[in-house]
């Protein structure tokens, strides 16, 4: 079976470029013959893994946030026979020009939108969106033989939007092998972490808020921001920190490889202040590790109270201080349990090994029919 997946591996994409990469993987690992398409890397950019890869021509034409890239037909037809494409992300013109050509080819494909048509995520250009629903997106969703989505809550506003195509729910792989044996560095400052993007709709703000209105509980302790992105918005919580005459918020800037790894290691608790996620790679990437987690309930990660390795909460500000004080309370050996069933949890549901089995049997379905898998909804 061969497989295109059509989606960025750029570091500097994050959760989407690293689970696309990770999802490759593992389908290779389960004997699928997968690629990734993508365009090619700009200067100073790399790859997140080693994974078969066709790249198209540079984009020669930008107009109101469309590219125009050449020769992706060419590419595809020479990688003839398809049996399946599978297209990660839509609104931009690299997904537009695959399910274009996976229709006129009569390739089954599959669309995940990685959170694109949650409606916080549509009020974001919306005009824009707007009018590439009606010119061309709108009708290349339906035209999906299955849409992959990574929560349940993602298949739901899916449905909202009036689109009836079959849903499987897949989360995203983490790789667990050489990370579950890692130990944690045992710092004497407890430290919360950020991990991700610096951009406004991750709500950085309100654990730099968290740690100025809660100066007596915090005071022993660290924050530290691990990303990059938007200057304007990094510029921003620089400036609130000096307001708020905080000395114990540390900024890392874009961190990969050994240095990510070692400040991951280094957090006591990470945090995922967003007002929605769609899934969230960040939680796993501390959980595996063996590091607690908070996650608002804008991410579906209900399951860190279930399995006792974190906790889910409301997105207010009273709630994420609340969530805060009680990691910082709980005892060593209560926080070093809640570590270890982090890990069980991510490599019994999230390791790449196991959802790459998944994303198997879906394809053999689409390919082949057969029973339904039970992760494939029609309602």
């Amino acid at each position: 079976m061969k497989v295109i997946h059509v989606g960025l591996l750029n570091y500097k994409q994050g959760g989407p470029a690293l689970s696309t990469y990770l999802t490759i993987k593992g389908l290779r690992e389960n004997g699928i013959d997968a690629y990734s398409l993508s365009c090619p890397l700009m200067k100073g950019d790399s790859l997140v893994g080693d994974v078969p890869q066709l790249f198209t021509k540079k984009p020669f034409i930008k107009l109101i946030g469309f590219e125009f890239i050449g020769g992706v037909r060419n590419l595809l037809d020479d990688c003839n026979p398809v049996d399946l494409i599978h297209i990660q992300g839509i609104w931009s013109s690299l997904p537009h020009y695959c399910a274009a050509y996976a229709f006129k080819h009569n390739i089954p494909y599959i669309i995940a939108p990685r959170g694109s048509l949650y409606p916080q995520a549509l009020s974001i250009s919306s005009w824009k969106k707007k009018l590439s629903m009606m010119i061309w997106q709108d009708k290349e969703i339906r035209r999906a033989t299955c849409i992959q989505a990574t929560c349940k809550e993602e298949l739901l506003y899916f449905r909202d939007l009036g689109y009836n195509n079959p849903v499987a729910i897949i989360p995203n792989p983490i790789d667990c092998k050489e990370l579950m044996n890692q130990s944690i560095i045992i710092n004497t400052t407890f430290r919360f972490g950020y991990l991700g993007r610096l951009h406004p709709r991750k709500k950085i703000e309100k654990l730099i808020y968290a740690f100025a209105n809660r100066k007596d509980y915090f005071k022993k302790c660290e924050l530290l921001i691990i990303g990059s992105d938007i200057p304007e918005y990094e510029d921003f919580l620089r400036s609130e920190v000096k307001r708020l005459g905080l000395t114990n918020v540390i900024f890392t800037g874009f961190l990969q490889g050994e240095e990510k790894d070692k400040a991951i290691r280094s957090l006591s608790c990470l945090i995922n202040p967003s007002d929605f996620e769609n899934f969230g790679n960040v939680i796993n990437e501390a959980l595996v590790r063996g590091i607690p987690a908070i996650a608002t309930k804008g991410s579906p990660w209900e399951v860190l109270e279930q399995h006792h390795c974190g906790w889910w909460i409301d997105n207010d500000q009273e709630s994420i201080e609340r969530a805060m004080i009680n990691a910082y309370e709980i005892t060593e050996n209560e926080r070093t349990q809640m570590g270890l069933n982090g890990k069980q949890l991510v490599n019994d549901e999230f390791s790449v090994g196991a959802l790459g089995k998944k994303m198997k049997i879906l394809y053999e379905w689409i390919l082949k029919g057969g029973v339904k898998p039970s992760f494939v909804y029609y309602d």
